[in-house]
């Protein structure tokens, strides 16, 4: 298997780490998904799907027992978007 190897600031390699962390992503497939779409699908529908559903298992249990932010979406995602300065 072939290696590729680029240089990026700490900056850039921090900004990647997020988007792809936010898209469910390594930094591995996100870039592979953004610069071969047609090839990088790594993930079938049945393992995203399998993945999502027990994410929102664990999420709703966490509602259910009360433990859960007060923060509106808004104040969320610009907390978000201050941890990864975009």
């Amino acid at each position: 298997m072939a290696r590729l190897s680029i240089e990026i600031t700490d900056d850039e390699h921090r900004k990647l780490k997020a988007i792809a962390a936010l898209s469910g992503l390594s930094i591995k497939d996100y870039v592979l998904d953004r610069t071969l779409p047609e090839i990088s699908s790594k993930a079938d529908t049945q393992e995203t799907f399998a993945k999502l559903c027990a994410f929102l298992e664990t999420r709703m249990d966490q509602a259910a027992s009360g433990d859960f932010s007060t923060l509106s979406f808004d104040e969320i995602r610009d907390k978000a978007k201050k941890r990864v300065d975009l």
